[in-house]
């Protein structure tokens, strides 16, 4: 019902665009033409915006360059960017595979507003392991359709509202094209590829213009058994490498001995991945590392198509439609381990070798099974209708409307406790009535958990037996996004040396998320994804705002913008700008700017609720620990101070560089507490003989002591305080025949302090991984560097990537070092007949392998790329 209101008040509005402009007088082309020039810059809503905000332009042939073919790779590109989840981690991301966001200054992933042309987009119907909500870029449009991307890099509230605390990113598409192009290429790595062929082409149609563009990828899996840094053998099987107490064979707690002991089979050579750390370890073990993907299979299929056509005078209608369908594998574990409940394995049990009840601590199935997959297929469509203007007296006016929406299907198996438990007493089985029937008689099976069932020298677990006993998460979820805006502007006054141009509008917002779990994971039957409930919840935004530019003779020029936006009917909020640029002489400018803005909470950090399984470390080991997030509707918003000053130089013709200080005062963030926090304080109140705290209610824990379940919130944090350094230079001369240039862009972070609560002190996490506080990877330097030549038939390009070293803070790890990493891309382009360009690039050219991290695989995957070097080659022809 919702997605059928969505299509139908879109609909309406392009109806209604369409039916007031075909009213007007058919107009030229050379009006439409003539219209172009005036281009809105990210960053302002009035014309020229870059030269006071400080904007970032990332280029088609950089994403060429850089060997992107999907927009996953485009945050790398982005020096001020961090913290980022555009790489495949089932250990901490297992229900975002197939994502990817933008997270300037490591604000949130829900802190930078992400635009196609300048409109909204919905955000992900799923949300990351910390809960935050963002806009998934893999949905967004084909890369063929890429003009360039608009990176603005401080606070933006003012100009464009909630979300745009850190900044924004637009991605601006291409039109008016009037040439068909075509592309394919084929990636290759060690152990995984990717082919993408993608279209573009223009074409008049009804007295407008018609841009379509489809593009169809695919990439194999990488797997960690393809990679020897994610191996745990190479680290001896510490502890923090992907090793875990829960195996198969198991191991099991006896209440006569008070502890643990291994499965008697643990030592058989049969299960080459279980293992004991000593002849009298309490604990059989297995070695994981195999098991997972670095990069998932993924295959991506995007349509986009872009109508304008003036309607007479100075009118023109705009129509634009998008649709993506992403499909995504990820492999898991054999299975996963039994974390929501102790189960118990009587004495009874026929293949009990202990003689008394003991409780069961592993998993259903062991590496000899092989790994599971999850499956995530997401669909987003948007629609966006557009009608715009010029009123006599020069001002410009627009009307603009969207809906856009994305649709999952998330599938993951899961061991069902209730039968799991039945089966362990004999009761078993599709065709077995637990409440009537007797343990192991007729269609009654037994599960036997031990070693025996595999080595044949015990009960054997049949292949339906073991069918009854796994369930599927199941999650349907839907997001949705339906935006309505108005404004005009133009000069409001003008004076000798002087003029001030406005802009003014409104804007209405409705934003909903759903989740559908299982009736499994509803009822909280699942052993590893735990309870979670469904829920459906949605927000409704109004906003006024305000924006003028003042000229002050030929020098100076002013920004002062004001934003009013409220949601859900609170009292509403005031974000403000101002910002000033100074050209001091033709040679070199001053800028600063100054804002506030904030964020409101997400709808799903209101009224959602979300099951997790994080690694904590607890009691001398890492365990993965079921826990649930609920939601708060008593969530404050988020509120951002951002300050700015800034400069360009020209020293030389053909040399531009460029320098930003920034700070961003962050403060009420709203974030899912630590369950490593938690279960931390949970244990210090134990130990100082306390009993009944908040941190113990929150912590449950089975008679053997092991953890089953940690009961969290969404809270409004106290604040982040970042400052820092952005850098650029730019430089362009003629050489050779051709066309030489270079560029680089460096952030240098000088400060990233967290406050957890009013009360705490400020914890630097500048140049750590930050798993131990609500932020991310951040290491204090990132730079990109490029270099190319142009001339002829051919062309050169070399990008350097460079991540300075930082710490590891995981609780339980012995080196914390983490070291730098300098990566190199290379591009060689050639035409080599009429129209029709063949390219061949090398990603990460001396195939680097990431820095080691005492992460579980052996890297960090928020900053490192496990892929190693990647050898394209590609060929474009246009018509």
């Amino acid at each position: 019902m919702a997605q059928r209101n969505i299509l139908m008040s879109t609909a309406a509005v392009a109806w209604l665009t369409g039916a007031v402009a075909v009213q007007a007088q058919d107009g030229g082309a050379a009006k439409l033409v003539d219209r172009l020039d005036d281009v809105v810059v990210t960053g302002s809503r009035i014309a020229g915006g870059d030269r006071i905000a400080p904007v970032e332009i990332i280029g088609a042939d950089v994403l060429a360059a850089a060997g992107v073919s999907d927009l996953s790779q485009a945050p790398r590109l982005v020096a001020a960017n961090s913290g980022s989840e555009n790489q495949v981690d089932q250990l901490n991301q297992p229900q975002s595979s197939g994502t990817a966001q933008f997270n300037l200054r490591n604000l949130g992933l829900g802190s930078t507003l992400v635009l196609v042309d300048g409109q909204r987009w919905t955000s992900s119907a799923v949300v990351a392991t910390d809960g935050s909500a963002f806009v998934d870029v893999n949905s967004l449009v084909p890369t063929i359709a890429i003009q360039r991307i608009e990176v603005v890099k401080d606070g933006a509230s003012a100009v464009y509202g909630s979300d745009a605390v850190a900044g924004v990113v637009n991605f601006i598409t291409r039109r008016g094209v009037t040439a068909p192009e075509a592309r394919a290429k084929y990636a290759v790595a060690d152990g995984s590829e990717e082919t993408v062929v993608e279209a573009l082409g223009g074409f008049g149609l009804l007295g407008g213009d018609l841009t379509l563009a489809a593009s169809h990828f695919h990439r194999s899996a990488l797997g960690s058994d393809e990679r020897d840094f994610t191996q745990a053998r190479r680290y001896g099987r510490a502890a923090w490498t992907a090793v875990t107490s829960y195996g198969q064979p198991g191991s099991y707690f006896r209440p006569s001995r008070g502890a643990y002991s291994p499965d008697p089979a643990c030592g058989n050579p049969a299960f080459a991945d279980a293992y004991l750390n000593s002849p009298t370890d309490s604990f059989c073990r297995l070695d994981y590392s195999d098991f997972f993907d670095l990069v998932p299979q993924e295959t991506r299929t995007q349509l986009f198509a872009d109508y304008r056509r003036p309607m007479g005078g100075e009118t023109t209608f705009s129509l634009q439609g998008a649709w993506s369908s992403t499909w995504t594998e990820a492999r898991l574990t054999p299975s996963l381990p039994i974390l929501a409940r102790a189960l118990t394995v009587p004495a009874s049990h026929p293949d009990n070798p202990f003689g008394e009840d003991v409780l069961f601590r592993g998993r259903l199935l062991g590496a000899e099974a092989g790994a599971m997959r999850s499956q995530f297929d997401y669909r987003t469509w948007r629609l966006a209708a557009g009608l715009d203007g010029r009123f006599d007296g020069g001002w410009t006016w627009t009307l603009a409307a969207t809906a856009s929406r994305q649709h999952l299907a998330y599938d993951k198996p899961d061991v069902i406790g209730g039968a799991l438990q039945n089966a362990l007493r004999g009761l078993g089985g599709a065709g077995c009535d637990a409440a009537t029937g007797a343990p192991g008689v007729g269609s009654c099976r037994y599960f036997n958990p031990f070693g025996s069932a595999y080595l044949g020298t015990g009960t054997a677990n049949s292949a339906a037996l073991i069918d009854s006993l796994t369930g599927n998460v199941g999650l349907r979820g839907a997001a949705g996004l339906i935006t309505a805006e108005v404004s005009t502007g133009g000069e409001a006054l003008a004076w000798s040396g002087g003029s001030v141009d406005v802009a003014l509008g409104a804007q209405y917002r409705r934003s909903t998320f759903r989740h559908d779990w299982s009736d499994l994971v509803n009822a909280g039957e699942m052993l590893t994804a735990g309870y979670s409930p469904d829920f459906d919840g949605d927000q409704q935004a109004l906003a006024a705002f305000a924006e003028a530019r003042l000229h002050l003779g030929e020098r100076i020029e002013a920004q002062l913008a004001g934003r009013y936006e409220t949601y859900d009917g609170d009292q509403g909020r005031f974000s403000p700008k101002a910002a000033v640029r100074w050209d001091v002489t033709d040679a070199l400018a001053l800028r600063a700017s100054w804002g506030q803005g904030f964020r409101a909470p997400s709808v799903y950090a209101l009224s959602g609720a979300q099951a997790s399984q994080p690694s904590v470390f607890d009691r001398g080991a890492f365990v993965f620990v079921n826990t649930l997030t609920s939601g708060d509707p008593g969530l404050k918003p988020e509120k951002s101070e951002s300050l700015t000053f800034g400069t360009q130089w020209r020293p030389i013709e053909g040399l531009e560089l460029g320098l930003d200080a920034w700070r961003f005062d962050y403060a009420d963030l709203v974030v899912k507490e630590s369950a490593q926090a938690v279960i931390d304080r949970a244990s210090a109140d134990t130990t100082a003989g306390l009993t009944g705290t908040e941190a113990q209610r929150k912590v449950t824990r089975a008679q053997n002591g092991a953890l089953t379940f940690v009961q969290l919130a969404f809270v409004n944090a106290s604040s982040i305080q970042t400052q820092g350094i952005d850098l650029s230079a730019r430089y362009g001369r003629d050489l050779w025949g051709g066309q030489a240039t270079a560029s680089a862009t460096w952030t240098y972070v000088d400060r990233y302090d967290i406050r957890l609560n009013a009360g705490s002190a400020a914890a630097s996490g500048v140049g750590s991984t930050n798993l131990n506080n609500i932020g991310r990877s951040l290491p204090r330097n990132r730079g990109e560097f490029a270099v190319g030549w142009s001339g002829g038939a051919q062309a050169v390009t070399a990008l350097v990537h460079y991540t300075s070293d930082y710490r590891n803070d995981r609780s339980g790890i012995t080196d914390p070092h983490i070291a730098s990493q300098t990566t190199l891309d290379l591009l060689y382009t050639r035409q080599i007949g009429m129209d029709v360009d063949l390219s061949l690039g090398v990603v990460n050219l001396m195939d680097k392998a990431p820095p080691l991290a005492q992460f579980a695989l052996g890297y960090d995957p928020v900053v490192a790329d496990p892929r190693g070097r990647v050898i394209s080659v590609g060929l474009t022809k246009r018509f």
